[in-house]
């Protein structure tokens, strides 16, 4: 009879440890690297957890999320009140990363972005079977922009910000591999910089304030009557001039050009407009060359990015200075704007 009872307590022991199960599941059921991993405690009973996910990684936490940085197959234990005799062991396979990408500038990793600047995203796909991928970027936000690359279909996408904007340059990537497509967007703060720029007024009078960025410029903007900018442009506007400590004046070289309207000089070259268009000659009047035919109301020059801008009835151009000998070049004029009738042009060298 006692052997009974002693049997009895046995069964009853296995009954209990038998509800008292350890289990664990996961989702995604087939995760890949660089996604969150949500795994749910299955267990019956306990009240501490201990989680291992084999890849150095711990937890305390009773449904614990989890991120694997590379693709791979790891065992992941639960043991339940630190009992050996309570523990689940599983394995579970982390599949190809999720897209990605990043930004470089000059071909460096960069988190911010300055406007007007050329930035480069590349796309980081895991793909070791070889599988076609496809690409697609896009811009999300209303801030202006210039696509630089032929297409927003390949793995690199080129652009540049023609807006400061502390949260606005959101850029998504649409990856498809092996018919699997999937989204991933980064927000990147568009800095704004300081620079000089070209200050205009026209026969209004207008006035309008450009700023120049490298070989690119800003939408022009409409200046107050209090902004300092309008303080440079003066009377004298390209008809007088200091050169290397040298007064210049429109009468003066009139006597070399009997024809000229106004002028601007610098690296031993004098810029100057006629009837019938702008033209380029030494110091000394010699060697002269037409840079653009037509009327040009007014003129300067730009010593800080080495340009000279000039105002045509109905736009304002410019191009680089003259550096070959002779006079002769090989640029071309570009259009900077296409405001009317400007009568006057200066440069503010003053950062803005």
């Amino acid at each position: 009879m006692k052997h009974n009872w002693i049997l009895l307590l046995l069964g009853c022991i296995l009954i209990a440890c038998n509800n008292n199960s350890v289990n664990f599941a996961w989702s995604p059921n087939k995760p890949k690297a660089g996604e969150t991993i949500q795994f749910t405690n299955l267990s019956t009973s306990g009240e501490e957890w201990e989680w291992s996910f084999g890849d150095g990684g711990s937890s305390m936490v009773k449904n614990p999320t989890k991120i694997y940085k590379q693709a791979g197959t790891y065992t992941v234990t639960l043991k339940v009140d630190s009992k050996s005799r309570l523990t689940k062991t599983a394995s579970i396979t982390v599949y190809d990363t999720v897209p990605s990408f990043s930004c470089s500038i000059n071909g460096a990793d960069s988190l911010g972005i300055n406007v007007f600047e050329d930035v480069t995203f590349t796309a980081l796909v895991y793909n070791p079977y070889n599988y076609k991928v496809e690409y697609q970027w896009a811009v999300m936000s209303n801030v202006i922009y210039t696509q630089l690359s032929p297409s927003s279909t390949e793995s690199t996408y080129r652009l540049y910000f023609e807006q400061a904007a502390p949260n606005a340059g959101a850029v998504r990537l649409t990856v498809t591999v092996n018919g699997i497509t999937r989204d991933t967007m980064h927000i990147y703060k568009v800095n704004d910089v300081k620079t000089s720029s070209v200050v205009l007024q026209t026969d209004k009078p207008e006035y309008y304030r450009q700023r120049i960025f490298g070989s690119r410029a800003e939408i022009p903007y409409r200046m107050q009557k209090d902004d300092k900018g309008i303080d440079i442009l003066t009377n004298a506007q390209d008809t007088a001039q200091t050169y290397n400590d040298r007064h210049f004046t429109l009468s003066e070289l009139q006597q070399i050009i009997p024809e000229m309207l106004g002028f601007t000089i610098a690296s031993r070259k004098i810029y100057y407009r006629l009837d019938d268009g702008l033209y380029v000659a030494n110091i000394d009047g010699s060697h002269n060359e037409l840079i653009q035919q037509g009327v040009v109301t007014a003129q300067c020059i730009d010593v800080i990015n080495n340009r000279i801008y000039w105002a045509t009835p109905d736009s304002v151009m410019y191009m680089p200075l003259i550096g070959a000998e002779n006079n002769k070049f090989t640029t071309t004029p570009t259009t900077l704007n296409r405001i009317q009738n400007v009568v006057k042009l200066a440069i503010d060298p003053e950062k803005r």
